[in-house]
């Protein structure tokens, strides 16, 4: 159970540093985005899938400006069993997102990150809006 502990403690450690670069870049530097990407991840919106970094940089890229703001995160690791010697963590976000000018929108985003050369890469995204 201690391991899991600590794979877990690394996970939300991870995970927070990670959402915090991810929506900087997002909402202010967005041209850095690909860097998050691999050529196999995959982007599911609001049901819409994307595959691979140039389709994602190019649906993203063509959202307006936006401004999230998150209220609950979570973070685990992924056993070794799924994903034999990679690590990988799940990363769960819910806030608000305002597109432009408009009203703040609830959603949720779920990322499976992997690491590449020591480096989190978004394998899955995940982002949906939430009716409230």
């Amino acid at each position: 159970m201690g391991e899991f502990k600590s794979k877990a403690e690394q996970a939300i450690q991870a995970g927070e540093q990670f959402c915090d670069l991810y929506y900087d870049i997002f909402d202010n530097k967005r041209h850095q985005i690909s860097r998050l990407y691999t050529a196999s991840s995959v982007l599911i919106w609001n049901g819409n899938p994307n595959h691979g970094e140039t389709k994602i940089i190019e649906f993203v890229t063509n959202l307006p400006n936006t401004k999230h703001i998150i209220q609950s995160l979570d973070c685990q690791p992924i056993l070794d069993v799924v994903t034999p010697n990679q690590t990988t963590i799940l990363v769960t976000a819910e806030g608000t997102v305002s597109f432009g000018d408009g009203r703040p929108e609830y959603f949720n985003q779920n990322f499976m990150l992997t690491a590449l050369d020591n480096v989190w890469k978004i394998a899955s995204d995940c982002f949906r809006y939430i009716d409230r």
